[in-house]
């Protein structure tokens, strides 16, 4: 299954608490870093999340999208 996850305004805090179960649950977390500005950077995040996470350029993210699980910072 695909989900979109978005990570909230600005802060690791403002993921919901959904979202988080659900990236919990996923095999895979790919964070979109084609067109994605962290305000934190991947290990924080990782740490905060408690997940391990694959970043996912722009090739990944066209030639894969059907199998991915992307995090993605709105």
């Amino acid at each position: 299954m695909l989900y979109f996850i978005g990570l909230g305004l600005a802060d690791v805090d403002d993921i919901t608490v959904k979202g988080l179960r659900i990236l919990k649950n996923c095999q895979e977390v790919y964070l979109e870093t084609y067109t994605t500005i962290l305000q934190v950077d991947q290990k924080t995040l990782e740490e905060h999340l408690g997940i391990q996470i694959i970043p996912a350029d722009r090739e990944l993210v066209e030639l894969s999208a059907g199998r991915l699980c992307i995090l993605k910072y709105c």
